[in-house]
């Protein structure tokens, strides 16, 4: 559906424009920021296909009906090729996708009746290959200037519903998510601390602020899978701005919390736990906050 003002579109004038008639919607973003015992949970899991990667999947999207593009490819360790192929296909957009044969089989059957999927050891690398060879485009966030705009709106959102939090505790794989969120808070001037959640297995970001950890081998959070981010330097320059961390997540604190967040009510992943654990080792080593935001960035899959 094409509906200005909706998804979103709602702050499409804070956004690059590209023309409403691009403006499709599955009704992404306006996901609710819920308390429980002093602590807020963005419930990005209610988005349409179960994860926050609409938002920026819809921008990007939007960004190719401007430009006329009826092809991509995408790398993905799931969420974000579940959104992509929903997203393309209504859009007559058709989309490759390339997926390491661990990723999660109840979201193949999901990608499937949209996408044509390539299995790889080396989806990354496969697909930018690909991308070359066949002249399309490259949808990974990473590789896209437009990547990381959706989620700006994140920032929007967190900023109307509590202006006064005052620590965010976001999920990092490439980053793109990272990086959207803080642009979303512009010039705003009062920041959150922004803090940065990996898992003991891939952390090369947390790891320079977070020592306390024992390396693990698998990790639960199967969507932090990205050794290489090109936005290194710019996620160090957020956490140093605004006072944040980076934080290391092992598994058995990530079962814990994820079973606390279940209590809850909230159907969220295991990165979503990851970041709700850090929370609590952040105040196990001195960090006091009055209002923390925990990013909740999709929904369980079994």
């Amino acid at each position: 559906m094409k509906q200005e003002n909706r998804g979103i579109w709602k702050f499409a004038r804070l956004l690059p424009p590209v023309g409403s008639v691009n403006q499709y919607t599955l009704g992404e973003g306006n996901t609710r920021l819920i308390e429980k015992d002093g602590v807020f949970f963005k419930c990005e899991f209610e988005n349409p296909t179960g994860s926050i990667k609409d938002r920026g999947i819809c921008y990007q999207i939007a960004v190719l009906k401007k430009n006329k593009i009826k092809h991509a490819v995408l790398s993905s360790s799931g969420n974000a090729a579940v959104s992509a192929s929903i997203y393309c296909a209504e859009n007559g957009i058709s989309l490759t996708v390339f997926l390491s044969p661990s990723a999660n089989p109840q979201k193949i059957k999901k990608i499937h009746p949209y996408a044509t999927i390539v299995t790889s050891k080396k989806p990354v690398s496969e697909a930018f290959k690909y991308s070359l060879e066949k002249k399309i485009f490259n949808l990974r966030p990473t590789k896209d200037p437009a990547g990381y705009i959706g989620y700006k709106t994140v920032g929007f959102e967190i900023m109307e519903a509590l202006p006064e939090a005052d620590a965010l505790f976001i999920p990092v794989s490439g980053g793109t998510i990272f990086k959207g969120i803080f642009n979303g808070f512009g010039k705003n001037n009062f920041l959150p601390s922004f803090h940065a959640i990996q898992s003991s297995v891939v952390c090369p970001i947390a790891s320079d602020y977070d020592r306390d950890f024992s390396p693990e081998t698998k990790s639960l959070a199967d969507a932090l899978v990205a050794r290489i981010s090109p936005f290194k330097n710019d996620l160090h320059s957020i956490i140093k701005k605004t006072g944040g961390s980076g934080w290391v997540i092992q598994n058995k604190a990530m079962e814990i919390y994820r079973k606390k967040l279940s209590r809850y009510g909230f159907n969220s992943s295991f990165e979503g736990a990851a970041c709700f654990a850090a929370l609590n080792k952040a105040r196990q080593k001195g960090y006091r906050f009055k209002n923390p935001v925990i990013l909740l960035t999709g929904k369980y899959y079994g």
